[in-house]
Parts: C-alpha cells; structure tokens; sequence
C-alpha cells in the first residue's frame, strides 16, 4: 500500500510499502478518510527520535485517525461495515496490571502508532481492535474525529487536575494541546484561564475561544499578570503544555498554596529538570 514513510531524520517519501496486517475476531479493517499531525510527528521527522523512541527503520507516521469501517472480524458486535469511527492509537497488553487497574496508557507494553518500531497510519488502511475503535456520531465530522484523539489529551489533565467551579487556571503553551487542554478546563468549572506563549498569533487565537487572558512571556511577567487578577493570591492549577525546559521549570512560581500541576506536553533532555522552589 502507499503510506507517508519516515525513512529517517528529515527524510520523507509518499510511497509503497509491505504492511501486512491480518483481521482477527476482534478486530475491524478500518479506511483512513482523515490523520491529524502530532508535534511528535514532526519531532521524529526533525530529530529522528523522541526520548529512548529512535527511529531506526522506516515507519509509517501519524495517529490522529478517523475513518470509515470496511470490514469487521467474525465477533465483533458493536460495530458494523460503513460505520465513521474514531481510534485510541495505544494498544495495551490486555492482561498488564496497568490496563487491569485501569490505566492502560501507562503499561509500559502498549503498542502506540507511530512510535518506533511501530507504524502509524498515514496510509489507506490499518486494522485494529475493536474495543479501541469508536463510533462518531452523525454530526462529527472526519477532522473532529481526528481531533478526538489530542482533545482526550486535555480532557485527561483537566480531570487529573480536579478542578473545582471558578479555578483560575495557567495553561503554558498555545499550542494545540495548550488550546484543548484550556477548553477541557474551561469545560471542567474553571472561571479563567491565563494562557502564556512566545508567538501573539497564537495568543490572539486563544482569546477568541473563551475567558481566557493571554500572557507573551517573551515580553510581560507571568506572575506579575497572575497577582493582578488573582489579588497576588495565585493560580489553583498550572497546565504544562509548551515542552519547553524553561516554563515547566518555573511551573510553581505563579501557583497559591497547595495548588497542583498537571503536565499535558513533554521535552526529552539529557540532564535533570531543575525546577525552580515558590518559596
């Protein structure tokens, strides 16, 4: 089949390539109508690897997937041919302690698209598992579908966070991440949000979306604009969504007594995180 191929570090090729991939009983063999890219896509393009990830071989990218239904495995029940669905991209090992206990995205197992060694789907089609394949309804179209996948990204650290109604919250990053994530929150009882970067367009775009007071840090103070709209009290909650070692070191600093953080983006580095004390 023709897939969008990593070959290695800042090369790419549109071309064929032996993807066989057998449907089981639990399985559905799913057309791709629509693949969203990661910013661990483009890293593994720029820097051919992420962390201990190294890509060594080719593979595949991309795994923000919607796609149509065309053929299910003898058991499965819950979908049916010509259905749109949405797919978790991280297949667990079923009996790990982690999928077990409910945390399946932690099993150090898990098979995640385009993560080496493993393919994405940046192809025709992909077969997959059943129980990590879901229905979109009628009115999501195949782009939203794709976003289901970054959306659960902030969907997750919202809840992580436990947010109680009216917490201000600090979403470092107006990125894709940092954008959902500041809608989860948002969505989860936050009265604001203060949404730092480096770039005023992304900022301009976060304040379209909601009660949210955009900071450049590259040329105002974090903790300055937090005391000012918080009576110097501080935020209830941070979100680290830019990866960058500078703002998830100073994560504490714009944040009230007790108040948790939650980590929504990642940066690989070779030495030790040395966060800076509040106090």
């Amino acid at each position: 089949m023709e897939a969008l191929v990593l070959e290695k570090k800042d090369v790419l090729n549109l071309r064929n390539i032996e993807l066989p991939e057998i449907l089981g009983p639990h399985d559905v063999r799913i057309a791709i109508r629509t693949v969203g890219i990661c910013g661990s896509d483009v890293h593994y393009y720029t820097h051919g690897a992420i962390g201990q990830f190294i890509v060594r071989e080719p593979m595949v990218l991309g795994h923000e997937a919607a796609g149509v239904i065309v053929e299910t495995g003898s058991e499965v029940a819950n979908l049916k041919v010509g259905d749109r669905v949405c797919m978790e991209p991280g297949i667990p090992d079923p009996n790990s302690r982690a999928t077990q206990l409910g945390i399946y995205n932690l099993d150090p197992a898990v098979r995640f698209w385009a993560t080496p060694p493993i393919h994405g789907v940046l192809r025709p089609t992909v077969v997959h598992p059943a129980a990590f394949t879901f229905k979109l309804p009628d009115n999501v179209s195949m782009a939203e579908g794709a976003m289901v996948e970054p959306v659960a990204v902030g969907m997750h650290a919202a809840t992580k966070a436990k947010i109680k109604p009216g917490d201000v919250a600090i979403v470092s990053g107006a990125g894709p991440i940092g954008m959902v994530t500041a809608l989860a929150a948002l969505a989860g009882g936050c009265s604001q949000i203060i949404m730092t970067d480096v770039q005023q367009p992304k900022l301009d775009l976060a304040a379209t979306l909601g009660p949210i007071t955009p900071v450049n840090v590259a040329k105002e103070s974090l903790k300055g604009v937090v005391d000012q709209l918080t009576d110097g009290w501080g935020a209830d909650i941070v979100f680290e969504c830019s990866g960058n070692e500078k703002a998830a070191a100073s994560v504490f600093e714009p944040l009230c007594p007790a108040a948790p953080s939650s980590t929504s983006a990642f940066r690989y580095t070779q030495s030790p995180m040395k966060y800076r004390p509040a106090w």
